[in-house]
Protein backbone atom coordinates (compact mmCIF):
# COMPACT_ATOMS: atom_id res chain seq x y z
CA UNK A 1 0.00 0.00 0.00
CA UNK A 2 1.24 3.45 -0.90
CA UNK A 3 1.12 5.90 1.99
CA UNK A 4 -0.56 9.29 1.70
CA UNK A 5 -1.22 12.31 3.87
CA UNK A 6 -4.44 14.30 3.71
CA UNK A 7 -4.44 18.07 4.13
CA UNK A 8 -7.69 19.93 4.86
CA UNK A 9 -7.65 23.63 3.91
CA UNK A 10 -9.71 26.52 5.29
CA UNK A 11 -11.44 26.92 1.90
CA UNK A 12 -13.05 23.50 2.41
CA UNK A 13 -10.96 21.62 -0.14
CA UNK A 14 -8.81 18.59 0.60
CA UNK A 15 -5.48 17.54 -0.93
CA UNK A 16 -3.94 14.09 -0.88
CA UNK A 17 -0.13 13.95 -1.05
CA UNK A 18 2.03 10.89 -1.61
CA UNK A 19 4.43 10.13 1.23
CA UNK A 20 5.86 6.76 0.19
CA UNK A 21 5.44 4.32 -2.70
CA UNK A 22 4.67 0.69 -1.92
CA UNK A 23 6.93 -2.14 -3.10
CA UNK A 24 4.96 -2.71 -6.32
CA UNK A 25 4.80 0.98 -7.25
CA UNK A 26 8.53 1.41 -6.63
CA UNK A 27 9.28 -1.41 -9.07
CA UNK A 28 6.73 -0.35 -11.70
CA UNK A 29 8.16 1.96 -14.41
CA UNK A 30 5.14 4.31 -14.13
CA UNK A 31 4.92 4.01 -10.30
CA UNK A 32 1.38 2.65 -10.56
CA UNK A 33 -0.15 1.21 -7.42
CA UNK A 34 -3.13 -1.10 -7.78
CA UNK A 35 -3.49 -1.79 -4.06
CA UNK A 36 -5.42 -0.07 -1.33
CA UNK A 37 -4.54 3.44 -0.17
CA UNK A 38 -3.24 4.02 3.32
CA UNK A 39 -3.76 7.46 4.86
CA UNK A 40 -0.80 7.77 7.23
CA UNK A 41 -1.23 11.40 8.36
CA UNK A 42 -4.14 13.80 8.35
CA UNK A 43 -3.81 17.47 9.23
CA UNK A 44 -5.53 20.84 8.87
CA UNK A 45 -4.22 24.13 7.48
CA UNK A 46 -6.58 26.56 9.28
CA UNK A 47 -5.21 29.77 7.73
CA UNK A 48 -4.36 28.61 4.19
CA UNK A 49 -6.31 28.04 0.98
CA UNK A 50 -5.59 25.33 -1.58
CA UNK A 51 -3.65 26.01 -4.79
CA UNK A 52 -6.74 26.17 -7.00
CA UNK A 53 -8.40 28.78 -4.76
CA UNK A 54 -5.20 30.87 -4.64
CA UNK A 55 -4.91 30.83 -8.46
CA UNK A 56 -8.44 32.22 -8.88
Amino acid sequence: MCQYETVHFSCGHMERRLIKHCHFARNDPNHQCFGAWCIKREWTQPHANCRSCIER
